[in-house]
């Protein structure tokens, strides 16, 4: 049974005086001055405590319970959860507990309460001390041990695939297309395409918690061989190409978060399998699942968000360059007319609403004369800004390091096995 006591504090202190003086004066018959005789030495104790034994136990918040479930089957009383949530309000709302984090208690032998961490995220917990008569809460952040690997692949059908079958997670996936979309056509990948990379990867405890950032990656790609380096000035920070232009562009290839298949490609004449008829297809059709997220290919105002005829659910966006993406049939729209969006952020989610025989987005691109374009023309548009001129030189030389770095790197795929420390 955990023990704690409430709205109590025990203090316990040891004081120690160990020293003495003795002083004598005598005076010599000359008088030719005094004799001071030596004291004794000043004395000092010192005592040793040694640190409580603490038990600790963890455990994961389960879906559907609550924190009073968990601290009740610990040995908290109501009164306890009471005093606790409320005196640690200010740091930390322990209402706002989540299902699979980690709250791990700590109590004494004899069952005393001693110490409490919630796991809020995989960077920051809190922890709750019982001092002069009240729970005290605080932040903190994990210390991680920070590894830098490096590693080679070679795509197959897709990237996904490609890392997950390396050993990597999904979230590596994303960042690095994050980083490439603006270069990697990621729905049209070539066989034995291939890719080197330098990430942080974080421990704790000896388990892999989660990537740290991408410092470079090469992609080899049947249009050519793409860099990008991870570089920070007193600023800012980015990915910057290998002539230290930005690696983010205008518009995004494709809005969408991951890799999506093709099924009509921009034409003037294209079959429609419902109005049986060729008929111009000014737009790029994607096939993804109901509910995939749809993203804002770039920064912009939201012109239009409704039903639209045969395009169902259809929402514009007009960006400051004067162009207008479009994004139909979907299920669901996140945005509303006159709202802003950034580039990226979700705005609706695919469906198959309108003239449609199944989920996919139809993406739409007018230039700013009106006209219906190929969406891949905007890969042409140039890069964000690059490197400031005065970090030029710090630019070059990290950029020097890290490439030295990608080219050592041996072109044998297996699971990620070379590590190098941080600095």
């Amino acid at each position: 049974m955990l023990l704690v006591w409430d709205r109590q504090v025990f203090l316990t202190s040891v004081s120690v005086v160990g020293f003495g003086l003795l002083f004598f004066y005598g005076f010599s018959s000359s008088g030719e001055g005094a004799d001071v005789l030596d004291g004794e030495e000043l004395v000092l104790c010192h005592f040793e405590v040694d640190e409580p034994q603490v038990e600790r136990l963890e455990s994961i918040i389960q879906a559907n319970s609550t924190l009073q479930e968990v601290l009740f089957e610990s040995g908290f009383t109501a009164g306890q959860i009471h005093y606790l949530v409320q005196d640690v309000q200010s740091v930390y709302d322990l209402n706002r507990v989540m299902p699979g984090h980690r709250l791990i208690i700590g109590r004494l032998v004899d069952g005393t309460f001693h110490d409490l961490e919630y796991h809020i995220d995989d960077e920051e917990y809190l922890r709750v001390k019982y001092e002069s008569d009240q729970y005290v809460g605080s932040l903190h952040k994990h210390d991680f041990e920070v590894v830098v690997e490096e590693f080679y692949g070679e795509v197959e059908s897709s990237l996904w695939e490609t890392l997950v079958a390396q050993g990597e997670r999904p979230q590596l996936v994303e960042s690095l297309h994050q980083i490439l979309q603006w270069d990697i056509d990621f729905t049209a990948i070539w066989p034995k395409e291939s890719f080197k990379l330098i990430v942080e990867k974080k421990y704790l405890d000896g388990v892999f918690v989660k990537y740290g950032e991408i410092l470079a990656v090469q992609f080899v790609h049947r249009a050519g061989t793409y860099y990008a380096f991870l570089f920070e000035d007193p600023q800012s920070s980015g990915y910057y190409q290998e002539n230290g232009d930005g690696v983010r562009r205008p518009f995004l290839r494709a809005p969408f978060a991951f890799d999506r298949r093709i099924t009509s490609r921009f034409s003037h004449s294209r079959y429609h399998p419902i109005l049986k008829t060729r008929r111009p297809h000014l737009g790029v059709d994607y096939g993804a699942p109901r509910g995939t997220p749809v993203l804002a290919s770039a920064d912009g105002t939201v012109i239009s968000a409704g039903r639209k005829g045969g395009f169902g659910n259809l929402v514009r966006v007009r960006h400051p360059n004067g162009y207008v993406t479009a994004y139909a049939h979907l299920s669901h729209m996140d945005v509303r007319r006159g709202q802003r969006v950034k580039q990226g952020e979700r705005i609706g989610r695919v469906g198959t609403t309108g003239l449609s025989t199944a989920p996919h987005l139809d993406y739409r691109v007018q230039n700013r004369s009106g006209k219906y374009i190929n969406p891949k023309e905007l890969a042409a548009l140039p890069s964000d800004k690059g490197v400031e001129k005065e970090y030029f030189n710090q630019f070059v030389l990290l950029r020097d390091e890290l490439m030295e770095r990608l080219e050592s790197i041996p072109e044998v795929e297996s699971s990620p096995s070379r590590t190098a420390p941080t600095d």
